[in-house]
């Protein structure tokens, strides 16, 4: 069985062999001509036919040697872009870190600008709140008989003394709702069309202006701008604050623009606080 093998195996590679000796005449066939005569001029033209295949594979290869050193120089461009992109990347981010730098200044500065004008507002109601009888006024003397024009003097500053009450502003009112949470203070600035202090339902709050609130040792605690719904300082701790308008933006406003309220512990509801501002 083995040497039946081998035979078939051995005559199978001579009729290979045989085969590929015959295909390989036929190819040279058909390249002379349909002839196995070799002459000299057909040798040449077979000469000329190899030299024109080497230069055309030669040239295909210099094109490839093209591409390759133009691929090259492309990547290298590349490289170049990418690091110039990375260092653009790193001076923008160094910029950016300067930016918030300068943005957590300038919230510093407004919190101390914010105490400053909590300081300046309380001021301002002091003097307010100062009446005739307090210990800075002098006493007024009663003038001689004689003396008509001292006696007009006293009565100019009776009459100033009599309108200094009047000009005092009424505290807004600060009452206590359930639908405020126990730790927060809600605070709305609105158009009083009827004059009650209180927020009815015909009239709407005041938009974008400026309030802040202020613990009772003087520390800024928040600030927030009005919206249609408000101003709602939430999560404060137990303590007395203040609340207190920063800028008007030009309404007028029919009460204090400052008032103290108390986050109580124990409190089972959460405070509001009414600041009405005059019709226009």
């Amino acid at each position: 069985m083995v040497t039946h093998d081998s035979l078939s195996m051995f005559l199978a590679a001579i009729g290979g062999a045989v085969l590929g000796m015959l295909l390989t005449l036929l190819v040279l066939a058909l390249a002379n001509g349909g002839t196995l005569s070799f002459s000299g001029p057909r040798i040449t033209q077979l000469e000329e036919y190899v030299s024109r295949v080497d230069q055309n594979v030669g040239a295909v290869s210099a094109n490839i040697n093209l591409v390759s050193q133009q691929a090259a120089s492309v990547q290298q461009q590349l490289g170049a872009v990418e690091t110039a992109l990375r260092g653009e990347l790193a001076t923008q981010g160094g910029d950016l870190s300067t930016l918030n730098e300068s943005v957590d200044t300038l919230q510093v500065t407004r919190q101390q600008f914010d105490v400053f004008m909590g300081a300046l507002s309380s001021a301002l109601n002091d003097m307010q709140e100062m009446t005739p009888n307090s210990p800075g006024v002098a006493p007024v003397e009663a003038a001689p008989a004689d003396a008509p024009a001292e006696t007009n003097t006293i009565t100019t500053d009776t009459a100033a003394d009599a309108e200094s009450p009047a000009t005092e502003m009424a505290v807004p009112q600060v009452t206590q709702s359930a639908d405020v949470a126990t730790d927060a203070i809600a605070v709305y600035l609105f158009v009083d069309e009827n004059g009650d202090g209180l927020l009815d339902d015909s009239e709407t709050n005041l938009i974008g202006i400026p309030v802040s609130l202020q613990a009772d040792s003087g520390e800024s605690v928040a600030s927030q701008e009005s919206s249609d719904a408000g101003v709602l300082f939430s999560d404060l701790a137990a303590g007395d604050y203040q609340v207190m308008v920063d800028d008007t933006l030009g309404y007028t406003l029919l009460s204090a623009s400052t008032v103290s309220v108390t986050v109580a512990e124990d409190a089972a509801e959460g405070t509001v606080v009414y600041i009405p501002v005059a019709a226009e």
